[in-house]
C-alpha cells in the first residue's frame, strides 16, 4: 500500500472527475456515486407482503438487516414510479429471488415467499421453532402476527406461574 503525497508533478491515482476535492489531492477510481436504477413492482405469488411483520422477523436472520432494508427502499421507490441508487446487496436479493434484473432495470415483486429451507439453519433453535409456529398458522388461513401477542402473554402467564406469581403481583 502506497500513501500520495500530492506535489512533484505525480499523481499516484487520479482524481474523479465529478468529485469536490482540493487541488492536488487525489480520489480512488471505486470512490464514485453509484449510479441510479429504475425500479418496477411486479404482482407475484409470495406468501407475505413485504412490510409483513414476518419479512422483517424471519428473513432479517436469514439474509441480514441492511438487505432487507433496501429490498423495502426498493419495493417503495417501485411504487412510486422512481429509479434508487444501485444497491449495495443487490447480489443477495438476486440470489435468494427477491429481486430480478433485467435490462430496462430491477423487478421486485409484491409478495415475498417463505425463507427457503436452506437458509433457515442460520436461525437459533427459538426462532426456528417459532418460524415452524407461524407457517403452521399460515397454512391454516390465520394471520400468524396477531397470534405473536397472545403467545407472549401465554409465556408471562406460564413463567409467572412457576415463580409463584398471582396475576395482582404483576
Amino acid at each position: 500500500m502506497s500513501t500520495e503525497v500530492p506535489g512533484r508533478g505525480q499523481v499516484a491515482r487520479p482524481p474523479h472527475p465529478q468529485a469536490a476535492i482540493l487541488p492536488g489531492a487525489s480520489v480512488r477510481p471505486t470512490a464514485k456515486t453509484r449510479p441510479l436504477v429504475p425500479v418496477r413492482l411486479e404482482e407475484s405469488t409470495g406468501q407475505h407482503s413485504p412490510t409483513d411483520p414476518y419479512v422483517r422477523r424471519f428473513w432479517v436472520a436469514a439474509i441480514g438487516s441492511e438487505a432487507i432494508a433496501e429490498l423495502l427502499r426498493l419495493v417503495r421507490a417501485a411504487e412510486k414510479g422512481e429509479g434508487v441508487r444501485l444497491p449495495r446487496r443487490l447480489p443477495t436479493l438476486l440470489r435468494f429471488h427477491l429481486a430480478r434484473a433485467e435490462s430496462s432495470g430491477l423487478i421486485v415483486f409484491s409478495r415475498v415467499p417463505a425463507v427457503p429451507r436452506e437458509l433457515r439453519w442460520r436461525f437459533p433453535p427459538s426462532l426456528a421453532a417459532d418460524h415452524t409456529r407461524w407457517v403452521g398458522l399460515a397454512a391454516n388461513g390465520e394471520s400468524a402476527h396477531e397470534h405473536e401477542g397472545y403467545s407472549l402473554a401465554d409465556r408471562k402467564r406460564n413463567r409467572n406461574a412457576c415463580v409463584g406469581l398471582s396475576p395482582q403481583d404483576e
